[in-house]
């Protein structure tokens, strides 16, 4: 059993009992790490936001709506946006989805029409 412990002392002056890498210093105390383990949890937390994992879900031509529904919303709190021009982009984005939604659908009825067919024999 490794019993190697870090060099460094915690906050509270006990001793840090994680365990070391190649410098005697866990990656929270070896000063080499320190500023990609900061940059690493930057990211992740702004990879963990609700907005950015709905963005990873979208397909890329809905990023590109959202990105402009998004910039519209902005426009309209700052007085840039006649509120009626966002409205109205809320409208047609709202068909687009539908249209979208609709287009899914059938996707997936037709590659289980012809996965059934398949099983089935039908399929050549």
């Amino acid at each position: 059993m490794n019993t190697a412990a870090c060099q460094s002392t915690r906050r509270d002056g006990s001793a840090c009992k994680a365990t070391p890498t190649a410098s005697g210093h866990c990656f929270a105390h070896d000063s080499a790490l320190q500023e990609r383990t900061a940059n690493g949890r930057r990211s992740g937390g702004f990879n963990k936001s609700n907005a950015r994992r709905a963005a990873k879900t979208l397909p890329a031509d809905m990023r590109a709506l959202a990105a402009q529904l998004m910039q519209g919303i902005s426009e309209c709190h700052t007085g840039a946006l006649d509120p009626k021009r966002l409205s109205a982009m809320g409208t047609a984005a709202g068909a687009v989805v539908r249209i979208h939604e609709v287009a899914e659908t059938e996707q997936r009825i037709q590659a289980l029409e012809q996965a059934a067919s398949v099983r089935k024999g039908w399929g050549s």
